[in-house]
């Protein structure tokens, strides 16, 4: 992930470089730095998402093991 947030970095800098210039592939730089950063944010959300859906299911497994009843049975296989 972190890889990708300092990829998305560097076309925004050559985007804003042609614009200025009047340099060719201003479509091409821009749908590149749109993609990326559009990567980027999903991964996030994603990301964010996985770790909340984690931890409340962490949190029912944990409530399960409190109120789970369990019998014992003695070697004569009688509770």
């Amino acid at each position: 992930m972190f890889v990708v947030e300092v990829a998305a970095c560097s076309p925004p800098r050559c985007f804003i470089d042609n614009t200025i210039h009047h340099r060719a592939g201003f479509a091409f730089n821009l749908q590149i730095t749109l993609w990326l950063w559009f990567t980027v944010l999903f991964a996030n959300f994603a990301e964010a998402m996985a770790e909340g859906r984690g931890k409340a299911q962490a949190d029912t497994l944990r409530k399960a093991k409190g109120e789970t009843v369990a019998r014992r049975y003695l070697p004569d296989k009688q509770p």
